[in-house]
């Protein structure tokens, strides 16, 4: 019994080591150009070997972006408990998606509209909408109820005001010239950054 514990547990470790070695070359190189040979070299393992946890290609991607969906859905959900004031809430939101994301947002929409089939971009995007845009929408939902904003004043939704919120960090994330910046110059960008987005979608350019 303990010999199969520990190879359940070694199979584990490998299994999560596999998702974390596939989507660094997944977002940095994009799913066309990958390999399962390379996903297998680059782990340090043989390709039977990888094939012995996931049947080809497409189904190590979609593990690799369930996982990260996941992995911010709880991100998320953590922050919405932690902050309750909308503004903070949503910088905080806004922080974590250019510290953590960046340019794989942009690569993994790219790969879902140009790579996958029609079942695997819905079971994705489906995933996508719970773990990104319902937690967003959970924010705005409980401004509303709390009288901090009005979306049928605007004739809006907490989806559609999520998604938008969504572009906006999508539009900041950053540009290649930040990597030549130090890392505290790059965090302070990112902090400016997070503030602009917020400032920009609650209270817009103009002064009244």
């Amino acid at each position: 019994m303990n010999n199969k514990r520990e190879r359940t547990s070694a199979d584990h470790d490998t299994y999560q080591f596999i998702i974390r070695v596939s989507y660094q070359l997944f977002m940095e190189l994009g799913y066309r150009k990958v390999s399962t040979r390379m996903i297998a070299e680059r782990c340090g393992i043989t390709q039977p070997a990888l094939y012995h946890h996931f049947k080809n290609k497409q189904n190590i991607y979609k593990e690799v972006i369930n996982t990260s969906i996941s992995q911010t859905e709880h991100a998320l959900l953590k922050i919405t408990e932690e902050f309750q004031n909308l503004e903070e809430c949503i910088y905080q939101i806004s922080l974590y998606f250019l510290e953590n994301h960046q340019e794989d947002l942009m690569q993994m929409f790219h790969d879902l509209q140009h790579e996958m089939p029609n079942d695997i971009q819905m079971q994705l995007r489906n995933r996508w909408q719970e773990g990104f845009l319902n937690p967003i929408m959970l924010v705005f939902d409980k401004a509303e109820k709390d009288n901090k904003i009005s979306l049928q004043k605007i004739e809006s939704t907490s989806e559609e005001i999520a998604f938008v919120f969504l572009q906006y960090i999508q539009t900041a994330m950053k540009p290649s010239y930040i990597n030549d910046f130090s890392k505290e110059q790059q965090k302070k960008e990112i902090k400016r950054k997070a503030q602009l987005i917020v400032h920009l979608f609650l209270f817009g350019i103009v002064d009244r």
